[in-house]
């Protein structure tokens, strides 16, 4: 039994929000006697703590009248429904990862979604209603690229897709939702209203609007849980919780953000949206995970065990809904768009803000004491940028997890394989470089997938993951010291039965993690600090993205890139573990023209000052040029012939010896 006095949660991360933070203090000390006297009206039932599900149970809904529980295994891979009178369990679906985006609606009947990955690589998807009465199972929305989720709405349930949507009555009332950064509302006759309620938030999630329908709550990643008006005014920042519920008009059920911490502190909690109540309902040491609430009951998973709980609370909930009569009906989505589908890409740069799950090195050419040396966040969001540019100019549609590079920005892997899903990508991709952290220096393309070695847990996780790691093993300006490499996570990691990596945990689109290459390999950290070297690594991912869905001949450009060394100095860092070429001293300050076949100088790049000896011509038309290398002012020293073929990378690797005469 839970015998907890109230306290605010501080802070849930290390980095939560000053502004909060300060906020929440005075709140303490001006509210303090309030707390004691609401404490019976907010309390838990004496023994009202039990375990529905031992193990693999996760997504919990309750039906309304507490006789069915949904759940579904860590993966989604099925969808069950359990009989908490008779305890029979049975399976509602097992073919296209049901299990992630389920409900059950106020009618009893369960709604859910399926996915189907198709030969071109997008993934379409399909709503569902299964009437556990009859043990009837019907498509009620047919297959759609795109976003589709199944809603609460005023009335009834909304299979909210992008270009249809199924109502389970004509009369369901309004319902509210996100994508992006934008909270939608949509009335009973169908109208849109767009809010925008918190500015630079890294995406919209969980919107939900009250049972009276006067305020709506969501959640904005990297910024917290609000609570706004039908206008978009704010009425409460409750601080930084994920996966939020209405309890009552009143009250929110909500599980702590936990950071990037891999979910270590999380706990469900009561908060009260005058921000004067905040209790938590789980265990401190359970982990407990994705809350749900039905009547004066709270469900919730406990994180690895994957037991489902539910807890009764001593308080007054929500009324329950007027259901609406008639038949469900499927009606196009008014003003959406009639473009032919493209492939969608969410985009996660791994990491966030230099903070302690940061890696950063000090680097021979910087120092250890300039903030400016190497840390991975830094390069994982340049080459995430780069890639969401290059990726929609070659026509895909795209959606990243972060734009800047700040505490805020580091998320709760939960909340990213959120938004991931909310986006309606057909892949995810989350970019990082790796290190070994011994004396044993390495470096090569890494790709981890959700599953074993061989056996995907979501199908295509595997063929994305060798095409990507094959185009990034093709850069020969890097030097590699072993083959490129494509494993499943549970396989990689020995940290539990199907535990893996966070970020993939919970997530059903074809996907994988990129460990680029080993910044903790001296001449690679070098490379990395070069922006156009991250540029040319997001290049060659889009690459593997072409011969994932088939457009390799759809973009007409291409790239020229290669390094400057000398041919007979050898390095002077004092890390002297390098490899093949990396042994030789890369040449600062120099510059490269570049001379397209009819003569014109159509590109210039002077090499940077980082001791990496880098260069990168983009976006060039397919051609035969000719490169000039200049060092020590106008002294030309090399010529070269090089050709730019259609999307495609050229290489053309050059070295300079010290007693080299310039070229007249």
């Amino acid at each position: 039994m839970i015998n907890e006095k109230f306290f605010l949660p501080l802070p849930f991360r290390m980095k939560t929000r000053k502004k909060i933070v300060m906020k929440k203090l005075l709140l303490l000390i001006t509210v303090s006697c309030l707390w004691t006297i609401n404490a019976t009206a907010v309390g838990v039932k004496p023994g009202s703590v039990k375990t529905l599900v031992d193990s693999c149970g996760f997504f919990p809904q309750l039906s309304h009248d507490g006789q069915w529980l949904l759940y579904s295994p860590t993966e989604g891979t099925s969808l069950m429904l359990k009989n908490l009178t008779t305890g029979v369990v049975t399976t509602v679906a097992d073919k296209g990862y049901p299990g992630f985006d389920a409900i059950i609606g106020n009618d009893g009947k369960v709604y859910y979604v399926t996915q189907q990955r198709k030969k071109n690589g997008l993934v379409y998807r399909t709503g569902h209603c299964y009437d556990p009465a009859t043990g009837k199972d019907k498509v009620v929305l047919k297959a759609q690229h795109g976003r589709v989720q199944p809603l609460q709405a005023a009335h009834g349930v909304v299979i909210n897709g992008e270009r249809q949507v199924y109502r389970s009555s004509k009369q369901v009332g309004s319902w509210a939702y996100t994508r992006g950064d934008v909270l939608y509302l949509v009335d009973g006759p169908g109208t849109v209203r767009a809010l925008q309620p918190v500015k630079d938030s890294n995406g919209y999630l969980w919107a939900a609007l009250s049972p009276d329908g006067t305020k709506v709550l969501f959640e904005a990643a990297s910024k917290g849980l609000f609570v706004c008006d039908l206008n978009g005014e704010i009425i409460a920042d409750l601080g930084e919780f994920l996966m939020p519920c209405w309890y009552n008009d009143d009250y929110i059920i909500a599980m702590s953000n936990a950071g990037n911490l891999r979910l270590n502190g999380s706990r469900i909690w009561l908060l009260s949206v005058n921000g004067e109540v905040y209790k938590p309902i789980s265990d401190q040491d359970e982990r407990a995970v994705q809350p749900m609430v039905a009547g004066n009951k709270v469900v919730y998973s406990v994180i690895y065990s994957g037991q489902v709980k539910q807890v009764e609370l001593d308080m007054l909930p929500a009324a329950p809904q007027l259901l609406a009569s008639g038949k469900g009906k499927t009606e196009k989505v008014k003003n959406a768009a009639n473009k032919p589908d493209a492939p969608r890409v969410f985009i996660n740069p791994g990491h966030g803000g230099h903070d302690s799950d940061d890696r950063h090195v000090p680097t021979w050419v910087i120092g250890e004491q300039d903030t400016l040396h190497y840390y991975e966040s830094n390069s994982n969001l340049t080459k995430g940028l780069a890639l969401k540019e290059i990726l929609e100019n070659k026509g895909y549609e795209t959606a990243i997890s972060r734009k800047t590079n700040t505490t805020e920005d580091d998320l709760d892997l939960f909340e990213i394989v959120s938004l991931a899903a909310n986006s309606g990508a057909d892949v995810f991709f989350s970019i990082h470089s790796n290190a070994t952290g011994i004396e044993k220096r390495v470096n090569f393309p890494l790709g981890l997938y959700r599953g074993w070695d061989g056996k995907p847990a979501v199908e295509g996780s595997m063929k994305l993951s060798q095409l990507v790691m094959k185009h990034l093993y093709g850069n020969e300006l890097a030097v590699w010291t072993n083959n490129q490499r494509s494993n499943g996570d549970w396989s990689f990691y020995d940290w539990g039965y199907k535990v893996g990596l966070g970020v993939l945990r919970f997530n059903k689109l074809p996907g994988f993690l990129s460990e680029g290459s080993f910044h903790d390999y001296l001449p690679e950290r070098e490379r990395l600090l070069n922006d156009t070297y991250c540029w040319l690594e997001a290049w060659n991912q889009s690459l593997g993205f072409d011969e994932y869905f088939g457009r390799k001949k759809q973009f007409k450009n291409g790239v020229i890139a290669g390094t400057v060394r000398w041919s007979d100095i050898p390095r002077y860092d004092e890390d002297t573990r390098q490899f093949a070429e990396d042994r030789l001293l890369p040449i600062n300050g120099a510059l490269l023209r570049l001379y397209n076949g009819r003569g014109a100088l159509s590109r210039v790049y002077k090499v940077d000052n980082r001791d990496n000896g880098v260069y990168v011509f983009t976006n060039l038309e397919p051609d035969k040029y000719r490169l000039e290398l200049y060092y020590g002012g106008e002294n030309r020293y090399i010529t070269t012939k090089v050709k730019a073929n259609k999307n495609q990378t050229s290489y053309k690797n050059l070295k300079l010896s010290k007693d080299q005469k310039p070229k007249k």
